[in-house]
């Protein structure tokens, strides 16, 4: 079996199911979901979701310690270890991601790992992208409101998802990691975009604040449609971005996968260069973070 340890919200809990279950499905075992970290106080705002998708495993839970707890002091006795010249712990179940790009190293995991970290590249788990399409899609009806702006964006000649990411990261300690990508790179974003399509786009703004649109105010008001999404059920509003015809991401996992999500194979989807502060981003390699169809501003 399979145990992946699920924390964060709906973009990382889609990223750490996917590649649990893509390691699963090579093996042809089946997947369990460690939720151990939810009743940790630092994810008490970010409830677990995806038994509100057709995930197969939404109530399959680990039993037992989590993984995070058995993993983190593994790899900190491995580390202490290193430094001192002493042998290398022998082998373990548990698998803490080593770095933030692709570990190739995953797709030699065997039948009976527990993954920890959060593997934020379809590389992962590319060779099941079609069953995490339909996974990934709601258990139940969309609410009324989410139903009539799918009417909309259904009926609209050139829907467009741009996604402003601000309210939770503009709190200290996210701040300083990810940043917020203002006013410049929106403005590039949608002129690539237009270029690329040519033709003007009908844009729906997607976001945690209501003043999104001041970053936008370079859009003609006609052509800003604002989804203002129950918070409650973010998974209606990434279904939303996917029937978007193209995107504009922000530095953020939540609207990845709204534009991943978007089968179609012709989209265009622009997505920031710079996912972290610049401190941040010496730390981490995103070289494999997103597809190599889509376009970096």
């Amino acid at each position: 079996m399979i145990t992946v340890s699920v924390l964060g919200g709906l973009g990382n809990q889609l990223f750490q199911y996917a590649a649990g279950k893509a390691l699963a499905e090579r093996h042809g075992v089946e997947l369990a979901l460690d939720l151990t970290e939810f009743n940790n106080s630092r994810y008490t705002q970010r409830p677990f979701l995806l038994d509100r998708l057709r995930v197969p495993e939404a109530g399959r839970w680990a039993e037992g310690e989590g993984i995070f707890v058995r993993a983190k002091w593994r790899r900190r006795v491995a580390r202490t270890l290193q430094r001192a010249g002493l042998p290398k712990l022998g082998s373990s179940r548990e698998h803490y991601e080593p770095h933030f790009h692709y570990d190739p190293a995953f797709a030699a995991l065997g039948p009976d790992t527990m993954l920890f970290g959060f593997f934020q590249s379809e590389r992962y788990f590319i060779e099941i992208a079609d069953k995490l399409r339909d996974w990934f899609s709601p258990r139940e009806s969309l609410s009324g409101a989410a139903d009539e702006m799918l009417a909309r964006i259904q009926t609209s000649q050139l829907p467009v998802s741009v996604h402003v990411r601000r309210c939770d990261y503009l709190n200290p300690g996210t701040a300083e990691i990810h940043g917020i990508v203002a006013e410049p790179y929106y403005r590039e974003a949608l002129g690539r975009l237009q270029s690329a399509i040519g033709a003007e786009a009908e844009v729906f703004v997607f976001s945690d604040d209501p003043a999104a649109e001041q970053v936008l105010n370079f859009v003609p008001r006609s052509r800003l449609v604002h989804v203002r999404g129950d918070p409650n059920r973010p998974w209606e509003d990434m279904v939303l971005m996917a029937r978007c015809r193209h995107h504009v991401t922000a530095n953020s996992s939540f609207s990845w996968w709204g534009a991943w999500l978007n089968r179609a194979p012709d989209k265009i989807v622009v997505a920031p260069r710079a996912w972290f502060v610049q401190n941040q981003r010496n730390k981490r390699n995103t070289c494999d973070l997103c597809p190599p169809a889509w376009l970096l501003v």
